[in-house]
């Protein structure tokens, strides 16, 4: 393949003694674009370029992914601080007014948490095919979860096979092609990104976490109420009649009717949906922004 030297797209903050990075786009009010597990900036482009027109965007890496310095070594993410994060971005960038939240998969736990726990800096929320968990297990204690995420990283790592396999496995974990195809600016990153430890140790860790998280948001629901905003929940469908997708939709309308949102399916999308239908997906979160300016009237 070839590789071109790129400039990194957007510029970096400092959040919580971390430097972290943000691709900010438009003006007009404020919509915040939160990746699921491993994503990246890129993965939000097309979405990011329509919306742009009438909004301002902001593109959080999370520590490890895209181009976000990671975590120090036996730091791990919080959904806490996670929704702290969101608003140190938003307050080094000066956005100060409330922002719609879209959280992809497992940053929906973010966004909700974020919704809850700021209520004055939310508009409205958006749950892009979210993770949704009422009884999460903790079989395994986490410090062994944590530590094995550490030795499996390395070991990857070290034999090569993350070098080798990173863009593959991403080809393989996300089937999602934007309308006009992928660009090879963004082949590039993705053969630089893929291919970085630190950017593996990040998302298994997030991954091992999970269950701590789940819990932990639901720590949060039982002790704070949703603000008075829009929430929309959307549920990524390709559109083939299966066991597993049935009873996923099944579990993003319990999501949906749990917090009074309105529930909606993006057809002929995978899970990364913003990618498969990027204008579907805008126009889910410009109704968001639609509906607290009217109610701002």
């Amino acid at each position: 393949m070839f590789h071109m030297k790129q400039d990194p797209p957007g510029g970096f903050v400092t959040v919580s003694g971390l430097r972290t990075h943000v691709v900010t786009a438009g003006a007009g009010p404020t919509v915040v674009l939160c990746g699921g597990l491993g994503s990246n900036w890129f993965d939000w482009d097309d979405c990011a370029r329509i919306l742009a027109a009438f909004h301002t965007v902001v593109i959080i890496d999370r520590p490890g992914f895209g181009l976000s310095e990671p975590f120090p070594r036996g730091e791990t993410p919080t959904v806490t601080e996670e929704a702290a994060r969101i608003l140190g971005v938003l307050d080094a960038l000066e956005l100060t007014g409330p922002a719609v939240i879209v959280g992809h998969s497992i940053a929906g736990f973010y966004a909700e948490a974020f919704a809850r726990l700021h209520p004055d800096r939310t508009s409205g929320m958006l749950l892009l095919d979210s993770s949704a968990e009422r009884d999460p297990w903790q079989i395994v204690p986490k410090k062994i979860r944590i530590s094995l995420a550490y030795r499996l990283s390395a070991a990857l790592s070290a034999s090569g096979l993350q070098r080798l396999l990173g863009p593959t496995v991403r080809r393989i974990l996300n089937q999602s092609i934007p309308p006009d195809g992928i660009p090879i600016e963004t082949y590039d990153w993705i053969d630089r990104i893929y291919r970085t430890p630190s950017y593996l140790e990040a998302a298994l860790i997030e991954d091992f976490v999970y269950p701590d998280m789940a819990l932990e948001l639901n720590t949060i629901r039982r002790r704070t109420s949703m603000p008075d905003v829009s929430v929309t929940v959307a549920a990524a469908h390709t559109g083939r009649p299966t066991p597993w997708g049935r009873s996923w939709l099944a579990k993003q309308q319990r999501l949906a009717r749990y917090l009074d949102a309105t529930f909606t399916v993006v057809g002929d999308a995978h899970h990364h949906a913003m990618i498969d239908q990027p204008a579907e997906v805008a126009r889910l979160i410009s109704e968001l922004v639609s509906h607290h300016k009217a109610l701002d009237t």
